[in-house]
């Protein structure tokens, strides 16, 4: 029998509904149709997002440069998408403890978990002595204290923490300039499996070097004990600072904020697994914000990976379900930095109890509803089965830099343009729908052959198809090239014939790491070949795959939402709608994304906000014009927008003569088209492009306008068009 688990939903109650009652308050569910964002967006109950399109995110004058604001230095931390301010050092005096102890609450026997060392009818209980369950010795208390001399070097200043592995102290370095250090000792000598980690650091930790991880600079002994000799980093965790938040008030750290943080030390770990390392016990507790950068800290959980054998440390909440039947991976790694990130963007009490191995329920948190991109990463990043989630540090950095352009753009209405490293720039088209306008993926480079056709297919694809044989073998950009050739044609059944070549398992993918990089890349191309097809729903089937697997790509977020509109599913419009957004909010330069929203909220029944979505194509773009021809027949058919003739008007009246184009002529003969059809429904038109709003005047700068297009027309029939259109437009006269 299949047990259907979901959230309880009522007020201050964290349980979860098994067979129709709550597992903690007992009551039957509380009803609920669907989440709604702050914004309007919903989570219906099929789990599709979809809401009120917010038009003013992108109309130009809301628009701000990304480059504005302060000119001063830019934290590396949020990698020149977000500003991050630098994080003064503490002076390390300021930071010992007064009372090194161990909270009563987080005394736990190392060999079978149970509670030691609690206090009991008033009295407060001991930090040292043996278990009540296994006997085993327990000693919490510090063993190093200010003045002490360690190894006749570092002179102890006091405790500054302590952990799952053991004290921490800040020591002055007499022989090395008196600098501070940090030592990080055992916290229960007594404990086998927290000797053996010490041992495995000293073994191998002082050749870990790498600019966001701690640098370890010595191991000494003291006293029969270990002690690690570490760079003092003296800047608060990213978990303090999350915790002042929210003490202050503020809630959760805003999700471009907590992003920028993970994105940073995501190279530290791809480092370590570069090593043959696992870290193991990734928390926000371990990464510190110093200066304008951040530094991964703790490294008494790393093991390498081929150790079966190593003691395993992780923490509830944070370590994924398979690591003690498997033991940590790269994977296991990756999903605690999707933890991590979960846990510092909401407000969720569940996060180590009922739901410690579960992603949130996404209605009931408005961050999640909103960035659509977030959520899909959280997705793959915490999946379940291991395989699912993110390939390595490398993938994983990738899509989150461009989830964070993403949240960041929707969060301040400042656009920021990504480069892509898996896809081609946006092609330039306003065509949200066709399967021509989708960029193309950027395959790496085949171990053994040479691209023959990829530069030929885009200019003369009846060429590339010629130059290759039915069954011979071709390099995987070649395969790409041919499958978007045979589209060209018309053949998409051949089309996938060829993109089916695309073998993610082959040997030669698993020799240089291309196998994930070839599977996103082979769901794509077929569904951007049903899209050709005109399959809607096949494409829809493939490009959700492509999207759910690269979220940070705007290119795989275009498809899917073409693929939407071709589906004639009137329900997946608005969310097709919202992907649309998401890609143009980022970057307007995307004009399919732009023209395929104006397209889409027609759909919708909200016609108006059509020509307004239009003018965010930047100034300077080679379809900017176009667009702001298409926004003023808009207004022709519907009606006056002063928000758009103004953009429109400012383009016309500032093209000077001599460099007016057909384009430049098409769009002032639009717009005062649009002002003529406006004044005839009775509509106030104020200054267009700087001439008076009367019928007259539009007239005569209409039909100047086409004259001006029929010259640029070389096509007889069509100039002869123009010539009848500017005759007709001509405004009576009585002389």
């Amino acid at each position: 029998m299949t047990v259907t688990e979901t959230a309880c939903g009522r007020p201050g109650c964290a349980g979860i509904v098994v067979d129709g009652y709550c597992d903690t308050c007992g009551m039957a569910p509380a009803a609920r149709t669907s989440g709604r964002s702050a914004s309007g967006r919903v989570v219906t109950e099929s789990g599709r997002v979809s809401g009120r399109v917010d038009v003013s995110r992108l109309t130009a004058r809301s628009r701000q440069s990304a480059s504005s604001g302060s000119t001063a230095r830019r934290s590396r931390v949020g990698a020149g998408v977000v500003e991050m301010a630098p994080m003064p050092t503490a002076d390390p005096a300021s930071v010992v403890m007064a009372d090194p102890s161990v909270p009563e609450g987080r005394r736990f026997c190392t060999s079978c978990d149970a509670p030691v060392g609690r206090g009991k009818d008033g009295k407060p209980g001991r930090q040292s002595g043996f278990c009540s369950q296994c006997r085993a010795r327990f000693d919490f208390g510090a063993k190093l204290h200010a003045g002490d001399l360690v190894a006749g070097q570092y002179e102890v200043a006091g405790a500054l923490a302590h952990g799952g592995l053991g004290w921490i102290y800040l020591v002055r370095d007499r022989n090395v300039s008196a600098r501070w250090c940090v030592l990080k000792g055992l916290l229960d000598t007594a404990d086998p499996a927290a000797a053996e980690a010490a041992v495995a650091e000293r073994r191998f930790l002082a050749e870990v070097s790498h600019p966001a991880i701690v640098d370890i600079y010595n191991f000494v002994q003291h006293e029969g004990q270990g002690y690690i000799v570490m760079e003092y980093v003296g800047g608060p965790s990213i978990k303090q600072l999350a915790k002042r938040r929210r003490e202050s008030g503020g809630g959760p750290l805003p999700p471009a904020e907590a992003a920028a943080y993970m994105l940073s030390v995501l190279p530290a770990l791809g480092y370590l697994h570069d090593q043959g390392l696992v870290y193991c016990d990734f928390k926000p507790d371990n990464v510190i914000h110093v200066g304008d950068a951040v530094k991964l800290i703790d490294l008494g959980g790393v093991r390498r990976i081929d150790d079966p054998h190593a003691a395993i440390f992780g923490t509830i909440g944070y370590q994924a379900a398979e690591v003690p039947k498997t033991g940590p991976t790269v994977a296991s790694d990756l999903y605690t930095v999707g933890r991590s990130l979960l846990v510092l963007i909401l407000d969720w009490p569940q996060w180590q109890g009922s739901e410690k191995e579960k992603l949130p329920v996404r209605e009931q948190h408005d961050v999640l509803v909103e960035h659509d991109g977030l959520w899909r990463f959280l997705q793959r990043a915490c999946a379940p089965d291991p395989a699912h989630r993110f390939a390595d540090a490398d993938e994983m950095t990738d899509a989150l830099h461009g989830v964070l352009c993403q949240v960041a753009a929707a969060t301040d209405n400042v656009p920021r343009p990504r480069t892509s490293t898996r896809f081609s720039p946006p092609r330039p088209q306003l065509d949200g729908r066709g399967w021509r306008a989708m960029p193309a993926p950027l395959l790496p480079n085949h171990p053994r052959l040479p691209n023959r056709v990829a530069g030929v297919a885009d200019s003369d694809h009846e060429a590339a198809v010629r130059l290759v044989g039915e069954d011979e073998e071709v390099s995987w950009a070649d395969l790409a090239a041919l499958g978007r050739a045979h589209c060209e044609r018309g053949d998409t059944a051949a089309a996938d014939s060829v993109i089916g070549r695309l073998d993610p398992a082959s040997e030669d993918a698993a020799g240089i790491g291309a196998g994930a990089v070839l599977d996103n890349a082979r769901s794509y191309l077929h569904g951007v070949s049903a899209l050709a097809a005109g399959d809607g729903p096949r494409a829809a089937t493939l490009l959700a795959d492509a999207y759910a697997t690269a979220p940070g790509e705007s290119a795989t977020a275009l498809a899917y939402a073409a693929a939407l509109v071709t589906s004639s599913d009137l329900e997946r419009l608005p969310e097709a709608a919202d992907l649309y957004e998401q890609v143009a909010v980022t970057d307007p330069s995307w004009g399919a994304a732009v023209a395929g929203l104006a397209d889409t909220l027609v759909a919708l029944g909200r016609p108006e906000d059509a020509p307004r979505v239009l003018t965010a194509i930047p100034p300077g773009h080679p379809l900017r014009t176009e667009a702001l021809t298409r926004a003023c027949r808009a207004m022709e058919a519907g009606h006056w927008d002063p928000a758009v003739a103004s953009v429109a008007g400012e383009a016309v009246r500032t093209t000077p003569a001599a460099r007016r184009t057909a384009a430049d002529a098409a769009l002032a003969a639009a717009l005062y088209a649009a002002a003529l059809a406006a004044l005839s429904r009775g509509e106030d038109v104020g200054q267009v492009a700087g001439h008076p709003g009367t019928a007259k005047e539009m007239a005569t700068e209409a039909e100047a306008a086409l004259l001006d297009l029929a010259d640029a027309t070389p096509d007889p029939t069509r100039r002869h068009e123009l010539l009848d259109a500017a005759a007709r437009t001509r405004p009576w006269s009585l002389w």
